[in-house]
């Protein structure tokens, strides 16, 4: 089967992961159907059983005066959103794992045409988990600087030429943390206006055009006053609607008043919005790991790459734990 050359076009390599996304695109889905639901999952649990909690709470300490003491209520907060808190952190990292991961099927792909065996390409981040969870650490650094409205030109900056790190990680294991960031900030350099270029398309997709698409099918199909309804009398009783109303009406007396329908259609949006953004991972992913590759002439085609080679320790790994419990 011929494998695939990449080119160093910036337009061939958003179209070729358009291609490569929509062609596979229900796999994907159902790689990242618990990286996605599972995080909303979570956070709904947290938050249903915790609000069900303190509306009967007052009942609650009535009839067994327990729930009067201070300590046995944040006690009982605790164990009562452990359960959406471990579905959501598992969520949460399988999701950020899929993000790394992507670059290996990327790889396999450019191989062999075929999507398949994602745990095993799971296996080539999970393998080195504890240097991934370095990279994310100090990406996230980075992030919580770039915040400051006074280095929003700098983090910029860094963002652009950072975009690679991740990329390098999966396709030069040997590279340390900090180095990972130095060899993307090398790899980008000369390219930058093209990476951005890539960046703003791919971002108007995936968090503007699809985000938009689905939401206005939300509201053809009714979907969207349908989900609303269903949070608007929640969401109303612990939002204090009537005092943000208040505040900015005295700021600015032409204010839109805010009503209980526009948060529920709004948190409804919000929830749409995650989901397709969360979706659509595999699409990014794709698109800077075949960026990755033309910058570096690195087509993925050598006899054994470095994915696979850390797919074959890891089984060779297990491998051997079975034997020696034997």
């Amino acid at each position: 089967m011929t494998k695939i050359k990449v080119e160093n076009n910036f337009i061939w390599i958003i179209l070729a992961a358009i291609r490569i996304y929509s062609t596979n695109f229900l796999k994907f889905c159902g790689y990242m159907l618990f990286p996605v639901l599972g995080q909303v999952l979570g956070l709904l649990l947290i938050f249903c059983l915790a609000a069900l909690y303190i509306t009967y709470l007052p009942e609650l300490a009535d009839k067994y005066p327990i729930f009067n003491d201070y300590t046995t209520i944040i006690l009982s907060v605790i164990l009562i959103t452990v359960p959406g808190l471990l579905i959501f952190t598992k969520a949460f990292w399988d999701y950020l794992v899929t993000y790394g991961a992507i670059n290996s099927v990327t790889e396999s792909f450019l191989n062999t045409r075929k999507i398949y065996d994602f745990p095993a390409h799971n296996a080539t981040i999970t393998s080195r988990v504890f240097k991934y969870i370095g990279l994310w650490c100090l990406y996230s650094i980075f992030w919580l600087i770039a915040i400051n409205p006074f280095f929003w030109i700098i983090g910029a900056i860094f963002f652009i030429y950072f975009i690679l790190i991740f990329q390098v990680f999966s396709f030069e294991p040997d590279k340390s943390v900090s180095e990972c960031f130095t060899r993307s900030f090398q790899i980008v350099r000369g390219n930058a206006f093209r990476t951005l270029l890539i960046m703003l398309i791919i971002g108007l997709f995936t968090h503007v055009i699809f985000v938009q698409g689905f939401a206005v099918i939300f509201d053809f199909t009714k979907i969207t006053p349908l989900l609303a309804s269903l949070f608007e009398g929640t969401l109303t009783t612990y939002i204090p609607i009537d005092a943000i109303n208040n505040f900015m009406l005295n700021i600015n007396p032409s204010f839109d008043m805010i009503t209980p329908t526009k948060v529920a259609s709004f948190f409804v949006y919000q929830i749409v919005a995650f989901l397709v953004v969360g979706f659509s991972l595999p699409l990014r992913g794709i698109t800077w790991a075949l960026w990755y590759i033309a910058l570096t002439g690195n087509s993925g085609m050598q006899e054994e790459s470095s994915s696979k080679r850390i797919v074959k320790r890891v089984s060779a790994e297990v491998i051997n734990r079975a034997r020696k419990q034997q």
